[in-house]
């Protein structure tokens, strides 16, 4: 797991977090808090504006 920490930051894994929280959320009957969505919306945009460059070159063919 450190590896991927190093990998993806602390804001990656926060993402992956609440990606995981939403996900599961209605198999195990909770209701999210109000906001919930906005968070995981703002969470995944700021890490592709810092990170974004990075994984296009990543996932490119020749990259």
């Amino acid at each position: 797991m450190e590896q991927f920490g190093k990998y993806v930051g602390v804001q990656g894994i926060v993402f992956l977090l609440l990606s995981v929280g939403y996900i599961a959320a209605p198999f195990v009957e909770v209701v999210l808090p109000e906001g919930y969505t906005e968070i995981l919306t703002l969470t995944f945009g700021f890490y592709f504006a810092k990170n974004g460059t990075n994984i296009a070159r990543a996932v490119r063919p020749g990259g």
